[in-house]
C-alpha cells in the first residue's frame, strides 16, 4: 500500500481504489490536487495469492483484504472510499458488508456489476491473451493519441501523448499477468440476486457521489445511470473526457471531491 500527504487525524482520509490495469501513479495528479486538505492512500486491486472469484463469494476476499487495511488506519472518523472503475465495485461491496465503517463513497466511472459494451466485447479477449509486459508504452501512446475517438474515450480529447504514455508505462510496470486475469475475472461476475435492493439501501444513510465521463467507452455512463437509479439520494455529476480523464487534468474532479467531503 502507499500513502501520500499525511495530515492530522481530524482531516478527511480518502482511500483510492483502482480498476483494471490500475497503478498507484494514475492517482498522482488527483492526490496532488487534493492535498493538503485530504489525506489520500492507494489500495491496489491485486491478486496477491488470492484465487479467482467465484459466483458464491464474489468480491468477498478483496473486501476482507480492504477491511484489514482499513482496520489499521488511525483517526477519529471512518475513511471515505474513492472507487474508480472496478475499484468502485469493490467500494460498493465493502460498504454493503461494513455499512458503519465508511464515511462516504465516491464512485467514478464505476459499476456494481460490469456489463460489456462494444469496446469491451472486442478488447477483453486480447487483454486476457497479452501479458502487460508485452505492451509497448511508446507505441501504444502514439496510437491512442493519434486516434481521436480512442484518446477521448480512454483519457481526454486534450490529453497530450506524454500523459498517455506515462499512464501506460505505470500500468505495465505495476500489473502482472496474474493481476490482470484476476481483475478481469471480477468483471465477469454475474449480478447476484437482490443486489439492486441492497445497493438501494446505501444512499439512505451514506453520502454518495456518483461521477461519470461523457465519452467513456470502457465503462459507459449507463453503468452510472443504473447506480443513480438505485441510489436516488446520491449526488450525481458528469465530466468531459473518457475513462481515465483525471490522469490528464484532475483539478475539476479534485474540486468536486473536496467540496463533497467538506460538506459531510
Amino acid at each position: 500500500m502507499s500513502s501520500e500527504n499525511p495530515v492530522g487525524p481530524s482531516r478527511s482520509r480518502l482511500y483510492l481504489l483502482n480498476g483494471v490495469y490500475g497503478a498507484p501513479e494514475h492517482f498522482e495528479a488527483l492526490q496532488v490536487a487534493l492535498a493538503p486538505a485530504i489525506e489520500t492512500r492507494v489500495f491496489p486491486f491485486r491478486r496477491e495469492g488470492l484465487a479467482d472469484p467465484t459466483p458464491e463469494h464474489g468480491f468477498s476476499p478483496m473486501v476482507d483484504r480492504l477491511a484489514t487495511e482499513l482496520d489499521r488506519c488511525d483517526g477519529d472518523r471512518a475513511p471515505a472510499l474513492f472507487g474508480f472503475s472496478l475499484g468502485g465495485a469493490l467500494a460498493l461491496e465493502y460498504a454493503l458488508t461494513h455499512p458503519g465503517r465508511v464515511s462516504a463513497l465516491i464512485l467514478v466511472n464505476a459499476f456494481a456489476r460490469y456489463r460489456q459494451g462494444p469496446v469491451a466485447t472486442g478488447s477483453l479477449p486480447a487483454l486476457r491473451a497479452w501479458p502487460p509486459a508485452w505492451a509497448h508504452p511508446e507505441a501504444t501512446a502514439r496510437i491512442v493519441h493519434q486516434v481521436r475517438w480512442l484518446r477521448r474515450s480512454l483519457f481526454h480529447a486534450e490529453a497530450p501523448r506524454e500523459a498517455i504514455e506515462r499512464g501506460v508505462r505505470a500500468a505495465t510496470a505495476a500489473v502482472s499477468q496474474g493481476d490482470l486475469l484476476f481483475q478481469l475475472a471480477h468483471l465477469g461476475l454475474a449480478e447476484p440476486a437482490g443486489l439492486a435492493g441492497r445497493v438501494g439501501q446505501l444512499s439512505r444513510d451514506l453520502p454518495i457521489l456518483l461521477a461519470s465521463s461523457r465519452h467513456d467507452r470502457v465503462v459507459p455512463p449507463f453503468h452510472t445511470d443504473w447506480l443513480a437509479t438505485q441510489l436516488p439520494w446520491a449526488r450525481r455529476t458528469r465530466f468531459e473526457g473518457g475513462h481515465a480523464f483525471f490522469q490528464h487534468d484532475a483539478a475539476l474532479l479534485a474540486h468536486t471531491v473536496r467540496e463533497f467531503l467538506e460538506a459531510l
